[in-house]
């Protein structure tokens, strides 16, 4: 606020001294400029009423973030092709650089209007600013005392292509024509006037590069002198102070607005509790405020404590863009030569460029098997560490872009500040699934444990009695087990249950069935809607699938094993499962007594009429059959 106090009273003072007349005439843009300086230095509440922001057409539409401004000149909007994503953030880019171009137009106009009124025999004054490129330059404002002028703003001035073309040259510091030769005309026209006199400076940025150029013509001959032109070099370097500071404004309000959508990440992380709800906020975040037209998020999967040695694995959890069905859920190893996997692999980020010249060699991001796209040119990977100090990252955000110039220094730090916070909710995330599954879960087999079990069937029973469906029982124990373990040690009767495990699960739904490690050598599945024959059909694989395992003990042969299996089948009108894990339980023992290596299911008989006793007392009887 007191910055723009200060320059209001300044543009107030230079406005004043203007009147004297003479040369101070020229003070009256320094006035202008002064005065739009003190306005664009005037404090902005988001979202406040200090300014308002144009309108935004769909001709303006969004295409990303912008990139960083540098001490050159930014372009207004062009009309490239957006991203794959429209950042989806309360942040709206474009119409924050739709205000910033609209002050710079506003002010450059106003400026060039009072050169105009104030220099004597004006008829153009043009400013012209970089186009695609620093060596070719458009119109960006203009001002001209006949209203029927007809300038072509859609010109472009290249090298060699004209008279202003000139002052691309380093040696050649303003142009001074006070006699063009036969009225010559001039590329910005389209009527070609006959302009006799032409004064004209370069724009220059703090690092002296040309990015533009103010130019001034007449109607008449020898209308500018060298005072003109030495008054047009300072207010070129004005006009440039105030076009590098409306950008730049616009930059800074851009960054903080995304560091405070950062800050509400940062709590929404902490309140969520699962791996699950930590893949989606990453993929929320980059996708409302980083454009791409690609995006990955690799997770390597959870070691395995009894094998650390064991290579590390993982997948693609999240993609989203170009070729994404392709990518999603896509496996690799770190052995894996993709880009992607090397940012993982020594935890630092990853940067690429892929020009022209080089799209015939295509880089991998995860490996040769992928489908490869030839249009990304630009990749940038940063990785999410659970631990800063740590040799390789859990997890890795991957961006492409078709633009070769996309990920600036600004997207990369936002990025990287963000990993930070989201490795930090990752590593909580998976300690309190860790600790979950200490508490539900068997440690050497990974399936769930007794009390876990019967939480999981009450919840089931709840849910199959509303849509009226069986669950199939099964109880299975490890024949033989106690010589297993006698003879060959308890570590080969580790393996035995683990592989017995594996078998049992490669032969249930995953997602739908339930198996749980009941005791030592004794497993228990639940069957989710199921026949009586589908529950035996089940039963059957799983006895079978025992059969063929070959546990090595370093002997001539391999060591196999059976289980025998008890079965019982409950209906809508049975609610006990308790009691349903009970009548599993009889039916093993039945079939351990009739030979093992068996299946046997428990059936309820109705109650028959039972012979009258001393005491009158009715007998229930039950069967067991095969």
């Amino acid at each position: 606020m007191l910055m723009s106090i200060i320059l209001f009273v300044v543009a107030g003072l230079l406005l004043g001294l203007s009147f004297q007349g003479g040369l101070l005439l020229f003070l009256i843009p320094f006035a202008g400029v002064a005065a739009a300086l003190g306005y664009m230095n005037l404090p902005r509440v988001p979202g406040g009423k200090t300014a308002s922001l144009p309108v935004v057409t769909r001709a303006m539409r969004a295409t990303g973030i912008a990139p960083a401004v540098t001490p050159e000149l930014k372009n207004s909007f062009d009309d490239s092709a957006a991203d794959y994503n429209e950042p989806g953030s309360t942040l709206r880019v474009n119409q924050v650089w739709a205000r910033a171009d609209a002050d710079v137009k506003k002010a450059f106009g106003d400026m060039l209007e009072g050169l105009k009124r104030v220099v004597p025999n004006v008829h153009t004054v043009v400013v012209f600013s970089p186009l695609n490129s620093m060596k070719e330059w458009g119109i960006r404002a203009y001002a001209s005392t006949d209203p029927n002028a007809q300038v072509a703003t859609d010109v472009k001035i290249t090298e060699n292509s004209g008279l202003i073309s000139q002052l691309f040259r380093l040696d050649v510091n303003r142009l001074l024509e006070g006699d063009l030769s036969g009225g010559k005309s001039l590329l910005y026209y389209i009527d070609n006037p006959m302009i006799r006199s032409l004064v004209a400076v370069p724009m220059l940025d703090r690092s002296k590069n040309r990015v533009g150029a103010l130019v001034m013509d007449s109607l008449y001959p020898n209308a500018f002198g060298h005072q003109t032109a030495q008054a047009l070099t300072y207010i070129a370097s004005t006009l440039y102070a105030l076009y590098f500071k409306s950008f730049a404004s616009a930059k800074n309000y851009i960054e903080q607005q995304q560091f405070s959508v950062l800050y509400h990440y940062q709590h929404q992380f902490f309140k969520n509790m699962t791996v699950k709800d930590i893949y989606r906020q990453i993929f929320e975040y980059v996708k409302g405020n980083i454009p791409f037209d690609r995006m990955m998020l690799l997770a390597l999967d959870k070691q395995d404590d009894n094998n650390l040695h064991q290579e590390r694995v993982g997948h693609v959890v999240c993609c989203d863009g170009i070729d994404a069905d392709q990518f999603f859920g896509k496996k690799f190893s770190l052995s894996d030569k993709g880009l992607a996997i090397l940012a993982l692999y020594h935890n630092r980020p990853v940067e690429r460029t892929f020009n022209q010249s080089s799209f015939n060699a295509y880089i991998p991001r995860i490996d040769n098997q992928e489908k490869k796209n030839m249009e990304i040119r630009q990749l940038f990977v940063m990785p999410v560490p659970s631990d800063a100090n740590t040799e390789q990252a859990e997890l890795a955000i991957c961006l492409e872009s078709r633009k070769s110039d996309r990920y600036t220094e600004h997207e990369m730090n936002l990025l990287k500040a963000f990993a930070g916070v989201a490795g930090f909710a990752y590593a909580r995330a998976c300690q309190f699934e860790r600790g979950k599954d200490l508490a539900t879960r068997d440690g050497l087999t990974g399936l769930i444990n007794h009390r876990t079990l019967h939480e999981n069937l009450r919840t089931e029973k709840i849910r199959a009695d509303r849509q009226k469906y069986n669950i199939g029982v099964l109880m299975m124990d490890i024949d033989h087990f106690k010589s297993v373990n006698d003879t060959y040690g308890h570590p080969i009767g580790d393996v035995v249950i683990k592989g017995i495990a594996g078998a049992i699960s490669g032969e249930i739904r995953k997602e739908i069935d339930v198996v749980a490690r009941y005791g030592g050598e004794e497993f228990v599945v639940g069957l989710i809607d199921t026949t009586p024959e589908g529950m035996i059909e089940t039963a059957e694989r799983i006895r079978h699938a025992v059969m063929k395992l070959e546990f090595d003990v370093h002997q001539q042969d391999p060591l196999r094993v059976t289980v025998s299996i008890g079965a019982f089948l409950v209906t809508p009108e049975f609610h006990d499962m308790k009691k349903a894990v009970t009548y599993a339980d009889q039916a093993l023992y039945k079939a351990k007594e009739g030979g093992r290596n068996q299946v046997i299911q428990y059936t309820e008989l109705p109650l028959e009429p039972a012979p009258e006793t001393d005491d009158d007392i009715p007998v229930l009887t039950s069967s067991l059959k095969a």
